[in-house]
């Protein structure tokens, strides 16, 4: 790779000292060299300055009386930034080595604003750790501007993007708790095409017992929904009969992972019977499609 554009990480942290660590090294041992680390600690009981003086990261702390949550925190970061582009990891999660290198290397050849990767999930429950990976759709490239309010496409810490196009669209928004990532990456199918790397390059942890994790919380979570719906109603107004269906499903399906992890079991049994009912049309549909979508991009890959 000739050009290097300089790559800002931003770690955003909370509480999790004994975590953030993992996190920074997994930045500082990438393969791709032209990197700047900022840790932003939002408000943490204890500072996470003192394992951030450990390596050679810039250290951002938001004090309580202006923490305003997570995107805040990333947007400090954003601004803080000297990179052309911009990655973001939480502090439970880390990225494998080859992450930054292989989405750089795409994001200029297909001179789009933001590429992705695939990731699995680190699973904790008690001191029992487990691993599950998952497939990427391989319809969920190139023009987003409508499929984007169909579904999630990508994970926060999946992301590259670049820098001038996070501040065209206006960042995160810091009103938003929940799906943070799929609201900002609404914004920005409808300026880019999205690309991704399809390889397994970053590693998510679910607590499934940590009462505080935002996964957890199942009624602010439909909170936080209602408002991205309200926000892009003309958009999902817009959707056809099946993309409208589509984005029922991905609530449905969201909802039943977010239940399990609340507890709330009745419920989660209502939406299970929902979505093998409802919509198993829908589903086997896709299931056409994602395969079909994948054959081509076997067969037309570069």
């Amino acid at each position: 790779m000739n050009y290097t554009p300089l790559v800002t990480a931003i770690i955003t942290t909370h509480n999790r000292n004994d975590l953030v660590g993992r996190a920074i090294e997994s930045v500082l041992h990438q393969t791709y060299k032209n990197l700047e680390c900022i840790v932003v600690d939002d408000a943490s009981i204890v500072s996470a300055e003192a394992v951030c003086r450990k390596y050679s990261v810039e250290f951002i702390y938001i004090p309580k009386a202006e923490s305003k949550g997570g995107n805040h925190a990333r947007n400090v970061g954003i601004k803080a930034a000297k990179g052309e582009y911009i990655a973001f990891l939480d502090d439970d999660d880390y990225w494998l080595p080859t992450k930054i290198e292989k989405q750089v290397a795409l994001i200029i050849e297909k001179q789009c604003a933001l590429v992705y990767s695939n990731a699995k999930a680190e699973i904790v429950r008690g001191n029992n750790v487990t691993y599950m990976e998952y497939s990427l759709d391989y319809t969920k490239r190139g023009d987003m501007h409508e499929k984007i309010f169909m579904s999630i496409c990508c994970l926060n810490i999946t992301i590259l993007v670049e820098k001038q196009k996070l501040f065209e669209v206006g960042l995160f928004d810091e009103d938003v708790r929940f799906w943070q990532e799929y609201e900002l990456t609404m914004r920005l199918a409808q300026v880019s095409l999205f690309y991704f790397v399809d390889e397994i390059l970053a590693v998510y942890r679910v607590n499934v017992k940590d009462t505080g994790r935002l996964t957890n919380k199942y009624y602010e979570w439909r909170k936080a929904v209602d408002y991205i719906y309200d926000k892009h109603k003309k958009y999902y107004s817009q959707l056809s009969v099946f993309g409208k269906y589509y984005a029922r499903m991905t609530f449905v399906q969201d909802a039943i992972e977010r239940m399990r992890n609340a507890g709330l079991v009745f419920k989660r049994c209502i939406y299970l019977f929902l979505l093998n009912t409802a919509f198993i049309p829908l589903r086997l549909i896709l299931k056409f499609k994602r395969n079909m979508a994948y054959q081509q991009y076997l067969l037309f890959r570069e």
